[in-house]
């Protein structure tokens, strides 16, 4: 008989734990009392795909993949809609009496009881995420044929509605049905924001999945004011106030998963725009080895996270991913033993045993305002969630050579462009050079859909548009387009890094103010990759396309690209 090892202890004989991360979320979970997978999860250690896997295995389960299992139609009428969207599962097959369940956690005991008093038949667990589980739910028991139906009753209810305030809580209400549905969609698809967007006749609705707008429903007109009344009730703004923006905040729950929303409406000339912000936990690791970074970026960054004291810099554009890097930083660190403060706009996830700040400009508490209390907060590290003015930056560069670990973001294209960046906002380039050690420049590339991924035979073209010789024996790859990725031919991110450290012949050149240019030359003499470089053994490596690399990688650094394509062959 196989004996059961404790999910902690298979994490850790994987090396998918540390020590550390496992005391501090045995540590979360006798505060929450919620189970230790789902604890992991939710701080970012391991993400739901590795979760349903471990538990599988834990368990002697099956898991299955939803996206390619197709419930039995009997199954399905075993188990109704409320009480499957409850307890979150999905009914898979009947044979015999024996009833094939998919669920997130195979050792809910409970929930399997209830189920076989509910439907008489004995249940057979089978382990899937709980993402996959909602979408199950939403593809079979709401559908395209109920959605329409929705649609219909929203239209007859828009009118009443708007002055029946009763019908704006009430459950069964088409308009929350219709909101629900759409929140449902965003979380299963993965989508990290949601638009809805009035125009002249039409609200249009569009989704943001892995960094790319796609676009969603057109609903009626009608509809406008019904759908943007509720967002706000849920959220707590103003119904009444169309003419000012307004930021609310809402938890909208699935079954037993919550999930964080923002939202952010602003007026236009066809009436308000609504944006919603989708921070699903389940979805954010915070294990710097699920990032994407090769073994020797590994390397380097876990030598950079090590340090007592010093400045860290993780530099790129808006959507780039340098919050989840920063707090794979901080994950990797005994937060037990040390006294971590942050400093946020907004908290975008909220992290145990970290002291966390909500920046408010509004009320006086800038970054600067801030740093300069948290100094006294005996700090061991410091997150400063934007190095944005030459006050910030020079207390971020004080406390880095006082005995404290700093880390902060930067808006530049590459990483040798914040040294000239931190020296233009009047940091003097002797403090600069003791103070910075490591300066990590990224992108977020997305990663070719396995279930439709396809040799690329036009990759000399691409190559081209990057200035690049086509190399007789390298190979690239591309997604068709299936019904897993919607038909775009991606699905899911991964990180492309360019990292800068700072050794004796770069401190150099800061003293003598060198040129972003003249530091990329010597720091890629001394092995460091840019951007583009990196991008391009990702793409040969297959895990994206190269069209995805013009897309997002910029174009400099090409001087040692073409003996790149030749190396990888």
């Amino acid at each position: 008989m196989r004996v059961q090892k404790q999910i902690g202890q298979l994490l850790l004989e994987r090396q998918i734990l540390t020590e550390s991360q496992l005391a501090l979320a045995l540590n979360e979970q006798k505060r929450t009392g919620e189970k230790l997978g789902k604890v992991l999860q939710n701080l970012g250690f391991i993400t739901e795909d590795l979760l349903s896997s471990v538990l599988a295995f834990q368990s002697g389960v099956e898991q299955v993949d939803l996206a390619t299992t197709v419930p039995d139609t009997h199954a399905l009428e075993a188990i109704p809609k409320q009480v499957v969207k409850r307890e979150l599962v999905i009914p898979l097959s009947i044979k015999g009496r024996i009833l094939t369940l998919a669920m997130a956690n195979p050792f809910d005991v409970l929930t399997i009881d209830r189920l076989e008093k509910t439907t008489g038949l004995k249940i057979k667990s089978v382990c899937a995420t709980e993402t996959e589980i909602i979408k199950a739910i939403d593809a079979y028991y709401e559908g395209a044929a109920n959605i329409e139906r929705i649609l219909e009753e929203c239209i007859r209810e828009a009118e009443d509605f708007a002055h029946n305030l009763r019908k704006r809580d009430d459950e069964n209400s088409a308009i929350i049905r219709l909101v629900n549905h759409v929140f449902i969609k965003a979380v299963t698809e993965t989508a990290t924001d949601i638009h809805i967007e009035p125009e002249e006749n039409v609200v249009r609705t569009r989704f943001r999945i892995d960094g790319v707008l796609q676009q969603g429903p057109a609903l009626p007109k009608v509809l406008q004011m019904p759908l943007v009344t509720r967002i706000k009730i849920m959220s707590n703004l103003n119904i009444a106030e169309s003419r000012l923006p307004q930021d609310g905040r809402y938890l909208f729950q699935i079954g037993k998963k919550k999930v964080d929303c923002r939202i952010s409406t602003l007026p236009t000339t066809y009436g308000e725009n609504v944006v919603i912000r989708v921070l699903d936990k389940s979805r954010i690791t915070l294990n710097p080895r699920e990032l994407g970074l090769s073994a020797n970026d590994m390397g380097l960054l876990e030598s950079a996270f090590a340090r007592p004291y010093g400045m860290i810099l993780v530099t790129g554009p808006t959507g780039s991913g340098k919050t989840t890097t920063l707090y794979a930083a901080l994950s990797k660190m005994n937060s037990l033993e040390k006294n971590i403060l942050t400093l946020e706009d907004p908290v975008e996830y909220d992290l145990p045993v970290i002291r966390q700040t909500q920046i408010n400009r509004q009320a006086g508490l800038t970054f600067a305002a801030c740093l300069r209390s948290v100094l006294r907060q005996d700090p061991d590290v410091i997150l400063v969630g934007e190095t944005r003015d030459h006050e910030t930056a020079e207390l971020s560069v004080n406390a880095a050579l006082t005995g404290h670990l700093v880390f902060s973001t930067l808006h530049t294209n590459d990483a040798c462009g914040a040294v000239p960046r931190l020296i233009e906002m009047g940091i003097k380039p002797y403090l600069l050079a003791s103070a910075l050690h490591c300066v990590v420049a990224q992108r977020l590339v997305r990663r070719i859909c396995p279930s439709c991924k396809t040799v690329d035979d036009n990759h000399h073209e691409q190559l081209a548009k990057l200035g690049l010789d086509p190399h007789p024996g390298a190979q690239f790859f591309k997604g068709k387009g299936c019904e897993n990725c919607y038909h775009t031919g991606y699905r899911g991110r991964a990180g492309v890094y360019e990292i800068l450290v700072i050794d004796d012949e770069v401190r150099r050149l800061i003293l003598t103010q060198a040129d972003s240019g003249t530091i990329a030359d010597t720091a890629r003499k001394s092995g460091m990759r840019t951007l583009l470089e990196d991008g391009l053994l990702k793409a040969e490596a297959g895990l994206t396309s190269l069209a995805e690399i013009i897309r997002v990688c910029p174009s400099n650094g090409l001087s040692s690209a073409n003996e790149l394509v030749a190396e990888a062959v």
